[in-house]
């Protein structure tokens, strides 16, 4: 039996899949909210992109977000899927060269059909009085139906109004408020191979997607047959071809706690774990392959 899977065979069944769930509204809106819209310099907020699926069944949004400011007024510290609704994330959130427009592609297994479903979190620090407008723009959001039906889509922004600093009043923070109070680990997860000919020239990879509902995933380290770690993403092209390769991986999140998953020799995906979590692994990675595919198809 094959220890990896083939992504091309396998796509015609999670199509199946997604398809029996039925969409019975063709209407979304993706809005902003703050922790807070008043803020003075030096203060620093978490902006949430959220999603009202209004009766529809979605299961994957594409899009970018604006950020209008006056030059220095305003930096993007970083992001945080935390408590986000989506699992699968082909391009997780990214902020462009200039610093005005945050880019994504995240997805479901499964579709959801939430209000007030979190997509994704902006850490924003106000560095000069003024304004500061955050307005989702170019953004697609797609039905649960197997075809990649988009449907029609609200957009609405928020605005924060930044006040000069206060003097002798230390600046606020809500996102390290959010961290330092984290004491608790990313949620148990699995390792599973896979393999397709038009992905990273047909080599085998391993796909890991870790949860983590305080502060959000920060990154992975994965240690592949006892060697040095390596820095990742929620995947990684295995060195070791045989198909024999021993990974540990280890999540952490952005307040340093950590929880690893090992994988040697398939042991974790056909021998450890029962056959509900191999399903839920494979139907994973193949939505994310899909969702890759829709947003990026081949020329």
């Amino acid at each position: 039996m094959k220890k990896y899977i083939n992504l091309t065979y396998l796509s015609i069944i999670a199509l199946s899949i997604i398809s029996v769930i039925p969409a019975h509204a063709s209407a979304a809106t993706v809005y902003l909210e703050a922790s807070r819209t008043n803020i003075s310099v030096g203060d620093t907020v978490v902006v949430t992109v959220k999603i009202n699926a209004e009766g529809a069944v979605l299961n994957s949004i594409d899009g970018q977000i604006g950020l209008k400011y006056g030059a220095g007024a305003a930096t993007v510290q970083e992001f945080s899927l935390a408590h986000s609704a989506l699992g699968l994330w082909p391009r997780t959130p990214s902020l462009s060269t200039d610093g005005q427009t945050v880019s994504f592609v995240g997805g479901v297994p499964g579709g959801f059909s939430i209000e007030g479903a979190t997509v994704f979190n902006i850490i924003v620090q106000a560095k000069k009085a003024g304004t500061i407008t955050i307005t989702p723009q170019n953004t697609s959001v797609y039905l649960n139906d197997g075809k990649g039906t988009t449907v029609t889509t609200q957009l609405k922004g928020i605005t924060l109004t930044v006040a000069a600093a206060k003097s002798g009043s230390p600046a606020t923070d809500d996102w390290s408020s959010v961290v330092s109070t984290d004491r608790t680990p990313p949620e148990p997860f699995i390792v599973v191979l896979g393999q397709d000919p038009s992905l990273f020239s047909g080599k085998k990879f391993a796909f890991f997607s870790a949860v983590d509902n305080q502060s959000g995933i920060s990154y992975y380290d994965v240690s592949e047959n006892g060697g040095p770690v390596i820095r990742s993403g929620s995947t990684y092209v295995l060195q070791d071809q045989s198909g024999n390769a021993t990974l540990n991986v280890t999540a952490y999140d952005k307040a340093g706690n950590k929880t690893v998953a090992a994988y040697s020799n398939g042991s974790s995906l056909w021998s450890n774990i029962n056959w509900l979590a191999i399903s839920i692994a494979l139907v994973v990675l193949i939505i994310i392959y899909i969702i890759y595919r829709k947003v990026w198809p081949r020329n």
